[in-house]
Protein backbone atom coordinates (compact mmCIF):
# COMPACT_ATOMS: atom_id res chain seq x y z
CA UNK A 1 0.00 0.00 0.00
CA UNK A 2 2.81 2.42 0.83
CA UNK A 3 4.68 1.53 -2.36
CA UNK A 4 1.55 2.13 -4.49
CA UNK A 5 0.87 5.48 -2.79
CA UNK A 6 4.46 6.61 -3.34
CA UNK A 7 4.34 5.67 -7.00
CA UNK A 8 1.08 7.55 -7.52
CA UNK A 9 2.55 10.58 -5.77
CA UNK A 10 5.57 10.47 -8.07
CA UNK A 11 3.34 10.25 -11.13
CA UNK A 12 1.22 13.20 -9.94
CA UNK A 13 4.36 15.21 -9.17
CA UNK A 14 5.78 14.43 -12.62
CA UNK A 15 2.51 15.50 -14.24
CA UNK A 16 2.51 18.79 -12.31
CA UNK A 17 6.11 19.47 -13.38
CA UNK A 18 5.23 18.69 -17.00
CA UNK A 19 2.17 21.00 -16.87
CA UNK A 20 4.24 23.81 -15.32
CA UNK A 21 6.96 23.38 -17.96
CA UNK A 22 4.36 23.44 -20.74
CA UNK A 23 2.76 26.56 -19.27
CA UNK A 24 6.16 28.26 -19.04
CA UNK A 25 6.88 27.32 -22.64
CA UNK A 26 3.56 28.83 -23.75
CA UNK A 27 4.32 32.07 -21.87
CA UNK A 28 7.79 32.20 -23.45
CA UNK A 29 6.41 31.64 -26.95
CA UNK A 30 3.77 34.34 -26.45
CA UNK A 31 6.45 36.76 -25.23
CA UNK A 32 8.68 35.98 -28.19
CA UNK A 33 5.76 36.39 -30.56
CA UNK A 34 5.12 39.81 -29.05
CA UNK A 35 8.74 40.79 -29.46
CA UNK A 36 9.07 39.54 -33.02
CA UNK A 37 7.11 42.37 -34.70
CA UNK A 38 9.00 44.91 -32.64
CA UNK A 39 12.33 43.35 -33.61
CA UNK A 40 11.34 43.39 -37.25
CA UNK A 41 10.11 46.99 -36.94
CA UNK A 42 13.43 48.08 -35.43
CA UNK A 43 15.52 46.50 -38.20
CA UNK A 44 16.15 49.19 -40.84
CA UNK A 45 16.05 48.50 -44.55
CA UNK A 46 18.71 50.08 -46.75
CA UNK A 47 17.13 51.88 -49.70
CA UNK A 48 20.29 53.19 -51.37
CA UNK A 49 23.87 52.50 -50.18
CA UNK A 50 25.13 55.59 -52.05
CA UNK A 51 22.35 58.02 -51.12
CA UNK A 52 22.55 61.20 -49.02
CA UNK A 53 20.23 64.05 -47.94
CA UNK A 54 16.81 62.42 -47.84
CA UNK A 55 13.44 64.18 -47.60
CA UNK A 56 9.89 62.79 -47.55
CA UNK A 57 6.23 63.76 -47.87
CA UNK A 58 2.96 62.01 -48.72
CA UNK A 59 4.53 58.56 -49.01
CA UNK A 60 7.16 59.83 -51.45
CA UNK A 61 10.80 60.35 -50.62
CA UNK A 62 13.72 61.86 -52.52
CA UNK A 63 17.47 61.97 -52.04
CA UNK A 64 20.77 62.49 -53.86
CA UNK A 65 23.02 59.73 -55.18
CA UNK A 66 26.70 60.21 -55.92
CA UNK A 67 27.54 59.44 -59.55
CA UNK A 68 31.13 58.09 -59.63
CA UNK A 69 31.32 58.58 -63.40
CA UNK A 70 30.72 62.35 -63.26
CA UNK A 71 31.61 63.27 -59.67
CA UNK A 72 28.18 64.92 -59.39
CA UNK A 73 24.87 63.98 -57.76
CA UNK A 74 21.71 62.55 -59.34
CA UNK A 75 18.20 63.08 -57.97
CA UNK A 76 16.49 59.86 -56.82
CA UNK A 77 12.81 59.40 -55.92
CA UNK A 78 10.89 56.60 -54.21
CA UNK A 79 7.14 56.23 -54.77
CA UNK A 80 4.59 55.23 -52.10
CA UNK A 81 4.73 51.71 -53.60
CA UNK A 82 8.48 51.55 -53.11
CA UNK A 83 9.56 52.04 -56.73
CA UNK A 84 12.95 53.81 -56.88
CA UNK A 85 13.72 55.84 -60.00
CA UNK A 86 15.96 58.60 -61.35
CA UNK A 87 13.95 61.49 -62.83
CA UNK A 88 15.21 62.95 -66.09
CA UNK A 89 16.79 66.04 -64.53
CA UNK A 90 20.33 67.35 -64.72
CA UNK A 91 22.78 66.34 -62.02
CA UNK A 92 23.99 68.78 -59.39
CA UNK A 93 27.54 69.56 -58.26
CA UNK A 94 26.54 69.05 -54.60
CA UNK A 95 23.67 67.08 -53.03
CA UNK A 96 20.23 68.41 -53.99
CA UNK A 97 18.56 70.79 -51.52
CA UNK A 98 15.33 69.01 -52.41
CA UNK A 99 12.07 69.29 -50.46
CA UNK A 100 8.73 67.61 -51.14
CA UNK A 101 5.31 69.14 -50.63
CA UNK A 102 1.68 69.19 -51.81
CA UNK A 103 0.81 70.62 -55.21
CA UNK A 104 -2.53 70.66 -57.06
CA UNK A 105 -4.56 68.84 -54.43
CA UNK A 106 -3.30 65.30 -53.92
CA UNK A 107 -0.22 65.69 -56.12
CA UNK A 108 3.28 65.78 -54.64
CA UNK A 109 6.03 67.96 -56.10
CA UNK A 110 9.77 68.24 -55.55
CA UNK A 111 11.47 71.63 -55.42
CA UNK A 112 15.22 72.15 -55.53
CA UNK A 113 17.85 74.55 -56.81
CA UNK A 114 20.71 74.30 -59.25
CA UNK A 115 23.65 76.74 -59.04
CA UNK A 116 26.44 77.90 -61.32
CA UNK A 117 28.67 77.96 -58.22
CA UNK A 118 27.32 75.44 -55.71
CA UNK A 119 30.14 76.03 -53.22
CA UNK A 120 29.28 79.72 -52.81
CA UNK A 121 25.56 79.35 -53.63
CA UNK A 122 25.69 81.91 -56.42
CA UNK A 123 23.76 81.79 -59.65
CA UNK A 124 21.13 79.53 -58.05
CA UNK A 125 17.69 79.01 -59.61
CA UNK A 126 14.71 77.03 -58.31
CA UNK A 127 13.02 74.18 -60.17
CA UNK A 128 9.83 72.19 -59.55
CA UNK A 129 9.05 68.63 -60.63
CA UNK A 130 5.67 66.91 -60.17
CA UNK A 131 6.40 63.38 -59.06
CA UNK A 132 3.25 61.43 -59.89
CA UNK A 133 2.72 62.89 -63.38
CA UNK A 134 3.78 60.52 -66.16
CA UNK A 135 6.58 61.99 -68.24
CA UNK A 136 6.76 65.12 -66.08
CA UNK A 137 9.66 67.50 -66.67
CA UNK A 138 11.08 70.12 -64.37
CA UNK A 139 10.02 73.75 -64.66
CA UNK A 140 11.81 76.86 -63.48
CA UNK A 141 10.22 78.94 -60.71
CA UNK A 142 11.26 82.60 -60.93
CA UNK A 143 10.36 84.67 -57.86
CA UNK A 144 10.37 88.44 -58.47
CA UNK A 145 13.29 90.67 -57.58
CA UNK A 146 16.07 88.49 -58.94
CA UNK A 147 18.90 86.96 -56.96
CA UNK A 148 20.50 83.66 -56.13
CA UNK A 149 17.64 81.54 -54.73
CA UNK A 150 18.10 78.17 -53.03
CA UNK A 151 16.86 75.85 -50.24
CA UNK A 152 13.19 75.96 -51.38
CA UNK A 153 10.14 74.41 -49.72
CA UNK A 154 6.71 74.23 -51.38
CA UNK A 155 3.20 74.01 -49.96
CA UNK A 156 0.14 74.18 -52.19
CA UNK A 157 1.25 77.04 -54.42
CA UNK A 158 3.35 78.92 -51.86
CA UNK A 159 7.11 78.79 -51.89
CA UNK A 160 9.54 79.58 -49.08
CA UNK A 161 13.20 79.91 -50.06
CA UNK A 162 16.53 81.52 -49.24
CA UNK A 163 17.99 84.39 -51.26
CA UNK A 164 21.67 85.27 -50.98
CA UNK A 165 22.37 88.65 -49.42
CA UNK A 166 25.90 89.68 -50.50
CA UNK A 167 25.97 92.58 -48.04
CA UNK A 168 25.20 90.21 -45.15
CA UNK A 169 28.59 88.49 -45.26
CA UNK A 170 28.93 85.51 -42.97
CA UNK A 171 26.76 87.06 -40.26
CA UNK A 172 23.58 87.03 -42.34
CA UNK A 173 24.28 85.45 -45.73
CA UNK A 174 20.64 84.78 -46.65
CA UNK A 175 17.11 86.14 -46.30
CA UNK A 176 14.00 83.95 -45.94
CA UNK A 177 11.34 84.91 -48.48
CA UNK A 178 7.79 83.70 -49.08
CA UNK A 179 6.22 83.80 -52.54
CA UNK A 180 2.76 82.90 -53.78
CA UNK A 181 3.74 81.32 -57.07
CA UNK A 182 2.80 83.60 -59.96
CA UNK A 183 2.38 86.76 -57.88
CA UNK A 184 4.54 89.89 -58.15
CA UNK A 185 5.31 90.36 -54.47
CA UNK A 186 7.45 88.68 -51.82
CA UNK A 187 7.12 88.48 -48.07
CA UNK A 188 10.34 88.78 -46.08
CA UNK A 189 10.47 86.93 -42.77
CA UNK A 190 12.06 88.35 -39.64
CA UNK A 191 15.38 86.74 -38.72
CA UNK A 192 17.04 86.41 -35.30
CA UNK A 193 20.13 88.45 -34.51
CA UNK A 194 22.51 88.04 -31.58
CA UNK A 195 22.97 90.88 -29.11
CA UNK A 196 26.53 89.81 -28.49
CA UNK A 197 28.56 89.43 -25.32
CA UNK A 198 32.06 90.90 -25.21
CA UNK A 199 33.12 88.95 -22.12
CA UNK A 200 32.08 85.68 -23.74
CA UNK A 201 33.68 86.65 -27.03
CA UNK A 202 30.40 86.21 -28.90
CA UNK A 203 29.77 88.95 -31.50
CA UNK A 204 26.58 90.93 -32.06
CA UNK A 205 24.49 90.83 -35.23
CA UNK A 206 24.79 87.11 -35.92
CA UNK A 207 22.07 85.18 -37.69
CA UNK A 208 24.38 82.65 -39.28
CA UNK A 209 23.99 80.19 -42.09
CA UNK A 210 20.48 78.83 -42.51
CA UNK A 211 21.29 75.21 -43.15
CA UNK A 212 17.80 73.79 -43.72
CA UNK A 213 14.14 74.78 -43.53
CA UNK A 214 10.62 73.33 -43.57
CA UNK A 215 7.24 74.84 -44.45
CA UNK A 216 3.62 73.77 -43.87
CA UNK A 217 1.81 76.68 -45.51
CA UNK A 218 1.47 78.72 -42.31
CA UNK A 219 4.74 78.33 -40.40
CA UNK A 220 8.39 77.70 -41.10
CA UNK A 221 10.98 75.85 -39.08
CA UNK A 222 14.68 76.25 -39.75
CA UNK A 223 18.13 75.52 -38.41
CA UNK A 224 20.96 78.05 -38.25
CA UNK A 225 24.68 77.51 -37.75
CA UNK A 226 27.37 79.88 -36.48
CA UNK A 227 31.09 79.28 -36.11
CA UNK A 228 33.30 81.82 -34.29
CA UNK A 229 36.93 80.71 -33.95
CA UNK A 230 36.87 77.17 -32.59
CA UNK A 231 33.35 77.52 -31.18
CA UNK A 232 30.18 76.54 -32.99
CA UNK A 233 26.50 77.01 -32.29
CA UNK A 234 23.49 75.40 -33.99
CA UNK A 235 19.96 76.63 -33.33
CA UNK A 236 16.49 75.36 -34.17
CA UNK A 237 13.71 77.90 -34.66
CA UNK A 238 9.99 78.09 -35.38
CA UNK A 239 8.29 81.09 -36.98
CA UNK A 240 4.68 81.76 -38.06
CA UNK A 241 4.36 83.73 -41.28
CA UNK A 242 4.21 87.37 -40.22
CA UNK A 243 5.38 86.51 -36.70
CA UNK A 244 8.67 86.49 -34.85
CA UNK A 245 11.27 83.69 -34.69
CA UNK A 246 11.09 81.51 -31.58
CA UNK A 247 14.13 79.63 -30.30
CA UNK A 248 13.21 75.96 -29.80
CA UNK A 249 16.56 74.31 -29.11
CA UNK A 250 20.26 75.13 -29.30
CA UNK A 251 23.52 73.19 -29.10
CA UNK A 252 27.08 74.45 -28.73
CA UNK A 253 30.42 72.82 -29.44
CA UNK A 254 34.13 73.50 -29.53
CA UNK A 255 37.50 72.11 -30.51
CA UNK A 256 36.93 68.99 -28.39
CA UNK A 257 33.87 67.87 -30.34
CA UNK A 258 34.21 65.00 -32.81
CA UNK A 259 32.53 67.24 -35.42
CA UNK A 260 30.45 70.43 -35.44
CA UNK A 261 27.12 69.89 -33.62
CA UNK A 262 24.14 70.63 -35.85
CA UNK A 263 20.38 70.37 -36.08
CA UNK A 264 19.49 68.85 -39.45
CA UNK A 265 16.39 68.30 -41.58
CA UNK A 266 13.63 70.04 -39.59
CA UNK A 267 10.12 68.88 -40.53
CA UNK A 268 6.74 70.40 -39.65
CA UNK A 269 4.17 67.58 -39.54
CA UNK A 270 0.83 67.72 -37.76
CA UNK A 271 1.24 69.57 -34.47
CA UNK A 272 4.95 68.78 -34.19
CA UNK A 273 8.26 70.27 -35.27
CA UNK A 274 10.77 67.45 -35.81
CA UNK A 275 14.54 67.78 -36.05
CA UNK A 276 17.59 65.56 -35.68
CA UNK A 277 20.41 66.73 -33.41
CA UNK A 278 23.81 65.44 -34.50
CA UNK A 279 25.57 66.16 -31.20
CA UNK A 280 29.13 65.19 -32.27
CA UNK A 281 29.94 64.32 -28.66
CA UNK A 282 33.69 64.46 -27.85
CA UNK A 283 33.56 60.80 -26.75
CA UNK A 284 31.62 59.87 -29.94
CA UNK A 285 28.71 58.66 -27.78
CA UNK A 286 25.93 57.86 -30.30
CA UNK A 287 23.19 58.09 -27.65
CA UNK A 288 23.60 61.86 -27.37
CA UNK A 289 22.30 62.22 -30.92
CA UNK A 290 18.51 62.43 -30.89
CA UNK A 291 15.57 62.67 -33.25
CA UNK A 292 13.28 65.01 -31.34
CA UNK A 293 9.78 66.37 -31.81
CA UNK A 294 8.52 69.55 -30.16
CA UNK A 295 5.14 71.10 -29.61
CA UNK A 296 3.83 73.61 -27.10
CA UNK A 297 4.65 72.31 -23.63
CA UNK A 298 5.87 68.88 -24.72
CA UNK A 299 9.08 67.36 -26.11
CA UNK A 300 9.58 63.74 -27.15
CA UNK A 301 12.63 61.81 -28.33
CA UNK A 302 12.75 58.75 -30.57
CA UNK A 303 13.93 55.66 -28.70
CA UNK A 304 15.94 54.35 -31.65
CA UNK A 305 19.66 55.17 -32.04
CA UNK A 306 20.33 56.08 -35.68
CA UNK A 307 24.15 56.05 -35.69
CA UNK A 308 26.72 53.55 -34.44
CA UNK A 309 29.12 56.24 -33.24
CA UNK A 310 28.66 59.93 -32.53
CA UNK A 311 31.40 61.03 -34.93
CA UNK A 312 29.76 59.48 -38.00
CA UNK A 313 28.30 61.76 -40.65
CA UNK A 314 24.52 62.21 -40.82
CA UNK A 315 22.85 65.09 -42.66
CA UNK A 316 19.17 64.12 -42.58
CA UNK A 317 16.60 62.10 -40.65
CA UNK A 318 12.99 62.69 -41.66
CA UNK A 319 9.52 61.33 -40.94
CA UNK A 320 7.67 59.44 -43.66
CA UNK A 321 4.34 58.69 -42.01
CA UNK A 322 5.16 56.37 -39.11
CA UNK A 323 8.54 55.54 -40.67
CA UNK A 324 11.87 57.37 -40.47
CA UNK A 325 14.45 57.63 -43.25
CA UNK A 326 18.01 58.86 -42.70
CA UNK A 327 21.42 58.91 -44.35
CA UNK A 328 24.13 57.77 -41.94
CA UNK A 329 24.99 54.66 -44.01
CA UNK A 330 23.39 55.43 -47.32
CA UNK A 331 19.62 55.89 -47.17
CA UNK A 332 17.99 53.66 -44.56
CA UNK A 333 14.35 53.29 -43.56
CA UNK A 334 12.85 52.19 -40.25
CA UNK A 335 9.19 51.19 -40.59
CA UNK A 336 8.18 52.44 -37.15
CA UNK A 337 9.78 54.39 -34.34
CA UNK A 338 8.68 54.70 -30.71
CA UNK A 339 8.76 57.97 -28.74
CA UNK A 340 9.33 58.83 -25.11
CA UNK A 341 8.62 62.10 -23.36
CA UNK A 342 11.71 64.00 -22.19
CA UNK A 343 12.34 67.19 -20.27
CA UNK A 344 12.43 70.21 -22.60
CA UNK A 345 16.10 70.75 -23.54
CA UNK A 346 17.68 73.90 -22.16
CA UNK A 347 19.20 75.83 -25.10
CA UNK A 348 22.97 75.89 -24.67
CA UNK A 349 24.89 79.14 -24.98
CA UNK A 350 28.39 80.55 -24.76
CA UNK A 351 27.04 83.71 -23.14
CA UNK A 352 27.01 84.48 -19.45
CA UNK A 353 23.59 86.11 -19.67
CA UNK A 354 20.29 84.29 -19.19
CA UNK A 355 19.23 85.14 -22.73
CA UNK A 356 19.86 81.90 -24.74
CA UNK A 357 20.83 83.86 -27.85
CA UNK A 358 22.62 86.82 -26.33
Amino acid sequence: MTIRTTAVARIETSQRVTVRAAAALVVLLVALAGLAPRARAETPVQLDPHGVSVTAYGGWSAWSRADPATGRYALVTRSPRGAVSLPAVAERASPFDVELGPAHGSQVAAVYSRCTDAANLTGCHIFVLELAAAGATEHTLTPPGGGSDHEPALWDGRLVFLRRTPSGGTRRPDSILVWKVGSRTLQRLALPSSRGNRNAGWPAGLTGRISSLTFNGKQVGYATSNVVGTFGESSLRFEPLGGRPELIDQETGGAGNACTPEFVSPVLAGQWLYAYLHACDPTANPHLDRLTRYRHGEVQSATYTFVHAGDEAVSSAVLDGAAVEWDAYGIERLAHVSWRRIAPPVPQTFCSRSDPFC
